[in-house]
């Protein structure tokens, strides 16, 4: 991974553990407000919120992240996609599965830009891919549609821009991890595919 990946991570991880803690805190002063406890339940739920936020981007940006079982995945995504109006189904893949922190920030990145496909709501599903150890996310909704850049961003464009960060940083991910993510059909479906070079 080159310098400025590195340093970008390390920056990140940097950023979450120190706004982690500041959260816990107003979350607990928040408990003993006593004059309205309905304001109270708002201000906790939002500090919730944004705990739970700052843990995914953390593990699916920052270093440090270690390997997660697919099972602490989906739990780090729950919520997470289309801004909640979407979720992440492991279907029949082993839960207990471990994959490697590159392979596991890969993942965290990919099911977020595929839940972008289904931003009026729906599933994202992972599924194996073709080759060994390959992953295959496959959105599904009312509406499926990537957005316009995701396929030039993921072949290179270096000119994605701000809406297309998700699918340069998972370019970037699958480079460091020795990866490939692009989009392919599946059926009449286009699919998210992450497969190890081999």
């Amino acid at each position: 991974m080159n310098s400025e990946s590195s340093l970008a991570q390390d920056l990140c991880a940097r950023l979450c553990h120190d706004l982690v803690g500041p959260l816990g805190t107003i979350g607990g002063a928040m408990s003993l407000l006593g004059e309205d406890p309905e304001a109270a339940g708002l201000a906790q739920d939002a500090v919730a919120e944004m705990r739970r936020r700052l843990s995914y981007w953390r593990a699916a940006c920052g270093a440090g992240t270690g390997p997660l079982a697919l099972s602490e995945i989906a739990t780090l995504l729950d919520g997470m996609l289309a801004g909640g109006r979407a979720r992440f189904d492991l279907g029949a893949m082993p839960r207990d599965r471990v994959l490697p922190a590159p392979v596991a920030q890969l993942l965290l990145v990919a099911a977020m830009l595929a839940g972008e496909a289904v931003s009026r709501g729906g599933v994202v599903h992972l599924g194996p891919g073709a080759a060994a150890e390959a992953l295959v996310l496959r959105p599904e909704g009312r509406v499926v549609a990537w957005a316009p850049g995701v396929a030039a961003a993921l072949g290179g464009d270096a000119s994605a821009g701000p809406r297309g960060i998700l699918a340069t940083m998972l370019r970037v991910l699958a480079e460091g991890a020795g990866w490939r993510a692009a989009l392919g059909a599946e059926g009449e479906a286009m699919v998210l595919r992450l497969d190890p070079r081999g």
